[in-house]
């Protein structure tokens, strides 16, 4: 489900989540099983999977969370801070 007001760029995909009002998830991020917050924003390149981030929350390009992370309100992640696996 997509939120009223909530923007998905081209080339991202969302799979079984649902993206609050006003949420932006950039292009390339791939969103599975989650729960993304009003105003939140999710990097390119970011794969969320099993996660809840928090209304305002930023998450910067090219992060990886699963398994029930957790992000806070209004927390800020730069680019590449977390990494699930080190697999890819």
């Amino acid at each position: 489900m997509v939120g009223e007001g909530a923007f998905v760029a081209e080339g991202a995909r969302v799979f079984g989540s649902t993206i609050l009002p006003g949420a932006v998830i950039e292009p390339g991020a791939v969103i599975t099983d989650s729960l993304i917050g009003t105003r939140a924003r999710v990097g390119e390149r970011s794969i969320l999977t099993g996660t809840v981030i928090g209304d305002g929350a930023v998450i910067g390009a090219d992060n990886e969370l699963r398994d029930g992370a957790r992000v806070w309100c209004d927390a800020r992640i730069p680019a590449a801070a977390l990494r699930f696996s080190s697999d890819r």
